[in-house]
C-alpha cells in the first residue's frame, strides 16, 4: 500500500446477508481510485438464479425481472477477478462485501482474492468520532457527496470511493503526535485497514523536517489538544441603541430572510420580553407557556431573552435532551448572532462524569486490556482531542455501559482536581464552569438543574430560569429524587474499596504505594476508617431491617413485598439511630478528606509511577466513587430532618422469605411545590415554563401542583399551533370485538394489539411506531408476532427485547420501513419527522399502575384531602401523556399520517369523553371497527401521494 497503489471501491447487493443460506449477489459495482482521483468505474447485475425477496427489491429497486436477462456470477467471474486482483479491496463495510465476494468466487471455482482489504467504516469511526451515524448516505450528506441511489451497487461504490479521498485527506490532516499514538495502541480493525495509518506515519517519517501544530492545535504533556477559546473577561453591556423589537415587523428586519416571523411566536417573545423587562414598574411573574409544535419555541424564548440576559444576570435554559441542548448552542444562538445588533454567548454545563479527565485518560492510553473496544474508544479519543472544546463525553455517543473504559476517564468534580497536575490549567470541566460565569446563557438539563440548584444560588444576581419541555421537568424532578437503595449494597461497595487497599496483588492500589511511606500510611488510615463504616452500616442494616419489617403487616405484591413507612415512624426511626448517622457522617467526611489528600500526593509523585500502577489508582477512585454515591443515597433517604420527611414518601421492599439480603429501602417526593420552591425556584428569578404539550386541561390544576407554582399568581397562555391537522391526518378510535370483556393487560388484548399490528402495516407498510404502557406488554406483543411468523419477514423492533430506547431508535431511522414497539420515553422524548413516522399506533392508555409504592402513597394522601386520584391525578397525567404520544405524528408542516387507538376504553367508559374533549386535538376522527379504519387508512395515504 504506497502512493501508487490502485484500490478497488466496491459494493455489491445480495439477496441476503447471511452467507449460510446460500444467498448471491444481485449486483457488483466496482470505482478505482489512483493517485488521488478516481481513475475507471465498472457496474454489473448479476443474475442470482434464485428468488429476490420482496424486501431486497424494495430496498434497491433491482426487480426479478430485470436479472432475468443479467449474466450470471459464473459468467462474469473472470473479469472481476482481473479487475481486483493486485488492487487493495475497499468496502464500506469490508467484513461483509470482502468474504461475500471470495465465497462467490470459491463457489465457481476461483481461489480467494489474496489481496489487502480496508474498511471505510471504521476509519470514517476513528477520524470522525463525533458522527452519530456511520451509515454511507450519512457520511455521504455530511461531506456533500452526491450519493442519488442508496443501496444500489453502482452508486454506492462511487460515493464510497469519493469518501475514501476524502478520509486519506482526513488521516494526513493527523497530527503525527497523534498518529503515532494510534498506532502504538494497535486497535484491531477489519482486514488490513490498520496500514493506512501506518502508510500515513511512513510518509511522515520520509519528511526530514519536524512538525509544526497547526495554529490551533497545542502538545500539552503529550497529547494534542485543540486550542480554546478565551473565558469572556470583558463584560459587555448591550449598545444602547439595542431595544427590543416589539412589532413583527420589526422582528423580521433582525431574523435572517428565510425565517419568517410568526403570529403566535411574536406573541411568545413579547410575553416573556415584556414579563421581566421593568422590574422596577412591574414584577415578573411565572410564565407558563404552551407553545405547540412547530411555532419556533426555541427562537421564541432566545430572542427577548438575548435583550434581557447579561453577564451579570445570565439566563439559564433547562431543557430535556442532550439533542435540544445541541441545538440551542449550535443553531439557534449563532443564528441570532447573525442578526442581533450585539452578540450572546454561552455555554453548556453537565454534570463531572460527563468530561474526560485528560490525567486519566494519559496515564491509561497505552495500558492494554482484555476489551477489543478499548483500543478502538482510545484512538477514537486521541482523534476527537484535536477537536473538541468542551471535552464533554456526549460528543462521541459512546455507549457507555458497553465501554468500561469509558468509566475510568470520567472525571469526578474539581474538588478532586490538583493544581500542581499536569493538566490542571486544561481541565475541560474547570473551562466551562468557569466560562459558566461570564455567560450568556447556560444551558442545562433538568436532571442537572435539579441536581446542582446550589451552583446557581452562588451567582451574585439572580438569573433567569427558561424550563423547555415543562412536562419532562416535572417528572425529572419526581424521578430524581425517588432512590432505592439496598444497605447490604453499600457494605459490599466498602468491601471493594477496602480490597483495592488490602491486597499486595501485583496491579493494586497498595502496589502502586509500596515506595511512598505517606501513600502508606494514608491507605492504612482510610483502612481503619472504612473498616468503622462497613461496622456502622451492618449494624444500620439491622436496625432499620428490625424496625420496619420484624413484626410488621407487608403489603404482597407479584414477587415480593412493600410496606410504606409511615411519616411519624420515619421521625422515630430518626432520632432513634442518630448517633449512629454522625458517625457515619462523621467517617464519610473523614475518608474523602484522606482520599482528595491521597490523590493530591499521587499528583505529587507522578512520574514515580508507571501506566499499570495508575490503572491500580484507578480501579480505587472508581470502586471509591462508586462507595461514596451508595453511602449518600443511604444517608439521604434515612436520615431526613423533621422537615425534608413531611416532604417524601419512604417504603421498603423485600422478597417473599423476608430475606434481610434483600431487604431495600426506597424514597420518593411527595410535595414537589415545598422541594422546588425551597430549593430550586429561590435562585432564580420567577422561572419562565414552556413546551409543546402542558395542560391536561383548561381548568386543571394538576400541572402546577407539579410544578409548585401557584396558578393565581402566574401568567399563562396557550399559544395556537399554524399546522393544518384537517390535511395532515386522520385518528381511528378502534372498537373492541363485542364478544370481548376488556382488560388492558390480558393475554387475549395482547393478541387484539398484535393482530392489530399486523393487519395495519400489511395495508399501509409505513413506518410505524406501536405506543405501550410497559417493557412487559411489548415483550408478550412481540411473541405473538414471532409466533405469528410476522418478525421473521418484518423488521420489528422491541424496547427491552432488541434493545434500548436510544439503540432502537438509530435502528428504526436507518430501516425503513420498519416497526417500532416502544414504552416510557417513546411517548414523549423522541423526534422522527416526515417519511421516518407515518403511522402511529397507540396500544394502550398511558395510565400509571395504581399499585406501584409510589403511586400507592400519592393516591393515599389524595384520599386524605377527600379527593379521588383517578381523577386529580392518574386521569390529567395520562391526558397529557397521550397528548404527548400522539405529537409524536407531526413535526412539521409537512408532515402527514395516521394514528390508531386500539384501547376502546376511549369509547367505552365515562372518562373516554374527558380525555378526548381535553386532547386539544383537531384531527378528523373515525370510531369503528378495525377492518373500516383500515379501509380508511389507505384511502387516506392514497389521497396524499
Amino acid at each position: 500500500m504506497n502512493s501508487k497503489t490502485t484500490y478497488a471501491v466496491v459494493d455489491i447487493e445480495t439477496t441476503g446477508t447471511d452467507m449460510a443460506v446460500d444467498n448471491r449477489i444481485i449486483q457488483f459495482s466496482c470505482a478505482l481510485v489512483s493517485q488521488g482521483r478516481i481513475v475507471d468505474t465498472y457496474v454489473s447485475d448479476i443474475n442470482p438464479q434464485r428468488e429476490v425477496p420482496e424486501r431486497i427489491v424494495q430496498l434497491t429497486g433491482i426487480t426479478p425481472q430485470r436479472l432475468e436477462t443479467a449474466p450470471t456470477f459464473d459468467q462474469v467471474s473472470a473479469k472481476l477477478y482481473k479487475l481486483l486482483s493486485g488492487t487493495v479491496f475497499v468496502a464500506h463495510n469490508v467484513n461483509f462485501d470482502f468474504p461475500f465476494l471470495n465465497r462467490e468466487f470459491q463457489r465457481v471455482g476461483y481461489p480467494e482474492l489474496d489481496i489487502e482489504a480496508i474498511d471505510t467504516v471504521t476509519l470514517s469511526q476513528i477520524l470522525l468520532p463525533t458522527l452519530s451515524s456511520y451509515r454511507l448516505q450519512d457520511l455521504s450528506a455530511y461531506f456533500n457527496i452526491v450519493h442519488d441511489h442508496p443501496h444500489t451497487a453502482d452508486s454506492d461504490a462511487l460515493a464510497t470511493a469519493k469518501l475514501l479521498l476524502v478520509l486519506f485527506r482526513q488521516i494526513r490532516s493527523l497530527p503525527r503526535r497523534t498518529l503515532e499514538q494510534i498506532i502504538t495502541i494497535n486497535p484491531s480493525l477489519p482486514q488490513d485497514t490498520m496500514k493506512v495509518f501506518i502508510q500515513a506515519n511512513d510518509e511522515n517519517r520520509s519528511q526530514q523536517l519536524a512538525e509544526k501544530l497547526p495554529v490551533h492545535l497545542k502538545l500539552s504533556s503529550g497529547l494534542v489538544l485543540r486550542k480554546r477559546e478565551p473565558i469572556f473577561s470583558d463584560v459587555r453591556d448591550k449598545p444602547t441603541a439595542a431595544k427590543f423589537p416589539k412589532t413583527r415587523a420589526a422582528k423580521s428586519k433582525i431574523l435572517p430572510d428565510h425565517l419568517e416571523s410568526r403570529v403566535e411566536q411574536n406573541k411568545m417573545m413579547n410575553m416573556i420580553y415584556n414579563n421581566y423587562a421593568d422590574p422596577k414598574h412591574h414584577q415578573a411573574k411565572p410564565l407558563v407557556i404552551e407553545a405547540p409544535t412547530g411555532i419556533g419555541k426555541s427562537l421564541g424564548y432566545c430572542l427577548p431573552f438575548s435583550y434581557l440576559a447579561s453577564a451579570h444576570k445570565p439566563v439559564v435554559i433547562s431543557t430535556a435532551t442532550t439533542y435540544l441542548q445541541f441545538q440551542l448552542q449550535q443553531q439557534t444562538i449563532p443564528l441570532l448572532n447573525q442578526s442581533l445588533p450585539f452578540q450572546v454567548n454561552s455555554v453548556i454545563l453537565k454534570g463531572a462524569s460527563h468530561y474526560i479527565d485528560l490525567n486519566k485518560f494519559r496515564h491509561l492510553l497505552f495500558v492494554a486490556d482484555n476489551s477489543v473496544q478499548t483500543a478502538f474508544i482510545k484512538a477514537q479519543i486521541l482523534v476527537w482531542l484535536t477537536m473538541t472544546t468542551t471535552g464533554d463525553l456526549d460528543e462521541l455517543h459512546l455507549n457507555v455501559e458497553q465501554t468500561p473504559f469509558v468509566w475510568k476517564i470520567q472525571h469526578a468534580g474539581v474538588k478532586w482536581l490538583n493544581p500542581d497536575s499536569a493538566f490542571y490549567d486544561e481541565d475541560f470541566l474547570r473551562y466551562n464552569l468557569a466560562k459558566a460565569q461570564q455567560a450568556d446563557f447556560i444551558i442545562v438539563n433538568h436532571a442537572y438543574l435539579l441536581k446542582n440548584w446550589q451552583f446557581f444560588h452562588d451567582f451574585p444576581v439572580k438569573p433567569y430560569l427558561l424550563v423547555d419541555e415543562t412536562q419532562q421537568f416535572a417528572e425529572t424532578a419526581i424521578r430524581s429524587n425517588q432512590q432505592r437503595i439496598n444497605p447490604l449494597a453499600v457494605i459490599s461497595a466498602v468491601n471493594r474499596v477496602r480490597g483495592d487497599i488490602q491486597e499486595n496483588h501485583h496491579g493494586s492500589a497498595r502496589d502502586a504505594f509500596a515506595d511512598n511511606a505517606l501513600l502508606n500510611r494514608l491507605a492504612d488510615r482510610l483502612d481503619d476508617f472504612l473498616e468503622q463504616i462497613r461496622k456502622l452500616l451492618a449494624q444500620l442494616t439491622q436496625t432499620l431491617f428490625d424496625q420496619t419489617v420484624n413484626n410488621k403487616q407487608l403489603h404482597k405484591q407479584a414477587d415480593f413485598f412493600t410496606r410504606l413507612i409511615p411519616r411519624d415512624e420515619l421521625k422515630k426511626i430518626a432520632t432513634a439511630n442518630r448517633s449512629l448517622f454522625n458517625n457515619l457522617e462523621h467517617c464519610q467526611t473523614e475518608v474523602e478528606a484522606i482520599l482528595i489528600q491521597l490523590n493530591t500526593e499521587v499528583d505529587r509523585n507522578a512520574d514515580a509511577f508507571t501506566n499499570h500502577d495508575y490503572l491500580g489508582i484507578y480501579d480505587l477512585y472508581e470502586d471509591f466513587e462508586d462507595f461514596m454515591t451508595k453511602l449518600s443515597f443511604l444517608t439521604a433517604i434515612v436520615n431526613m430532618d423533621q422537615t425534608v420527611i413531611d416532604q417524601k414518601v419512604v417504603w421498603i421492599t423485600i422478597n417473599h422469605v423476608k430475606d434481610i439480603n434483600s431487604f431495600s429501602i426506597n424514597q420518593g417526593i411527595l410535595k414537589t411545590r415545598d422541594y422546588l420552591n425551597q430549593r430550586l425556584y429561590s435562585a432564580f428569578e420567577p422561572p419562565a415554563f414552556t413546551g409543546a404539550t402542558i395542560f391536561s386541561s383548561r381548568r386543571s390544576q394538576f400541572i402546577f401542583s407539579l410544578l409548585g407554582i401557584d396558578r393565581k399568581a402566574a401568567a399563562v397562555r396557550r399559544l395556537q399551533s399554524d399546522f393544518d391537522p384537517q390535511n395532515q391526518a386522520r385518528l381511528f378510535l378502534v372498537d373492541a370485538p363485542t364478544q370481548t370483556h376488556f382488560a388492558p393487560n390480558s393475554a387475549e388484548h395482547f393478541q387484539l394489539i398484535a393482530h392489530a399490528i399486523e393487519q395495519i402495516y400489511q395495508n399501509a407498510p409505513r413506518q410505524t411506531l406501536v405506543l405501550f404502557n410497559s417493557l412487559q406488554a411489548i415483550e408478550q406483543t412481540h411473541q405473538i408476532l414471532a409466533e405469528d411468523g410476522f418478525t421473521a419477514t418484518h423488521l420489528v423492533l422491541a424496547q427491552g427485547v432488541n434493545g434500548t430506547a436510544t439503540r432502537l431508535s438509530r435502528q428504526f431511522i436507518h430501516n425503513e420501513p420498519a416497526i417500532l414497539l416502544g414504552a416510557n420515553v417513546f411517548w414523549e422524548g423522541v423526534d422522527f419527522p416526515a417519511h421516518l413516522l407515518e403511522n402511529l399506533i397507540i396500544a394502550q392508555l398511558p395510565f400509571d399502575t395504581p399499585e406501584d409504592p409510589y403511586n400507592h402513597a400519592l393516591y393515599a394522601i389524595e384520599r386524605g384531602k377527600g379527593k379521588n386520584p383517578f381523577y386529580s391525578l392518574a386521569l390529567p397525567k395520562a391526558i397529557l401523556r397521550l397528548r404527548q404520544g400522539m405529537g409524536r405524528l407531526l413535526r412539521t408542516k409537512t408532515d402527514y399520517g395516521t394514528i390508531f387507538v386500539l384501547d376502546p376504553r376511549l369509547t367505552t367508559k365515562r372518562y373516554g369523553q374527558t380525555i378526548l374533549t381535553n386532547l386539544k386535538n383537531e384531527i378528523p376522527m373515525k370510531t369503528g371497527s378495525l377492518a373500516d379504519c383500515i379501509k380508511d387508512m389507505v384511502k387516506f395515504f392514497e389521497s396524499r401521494r
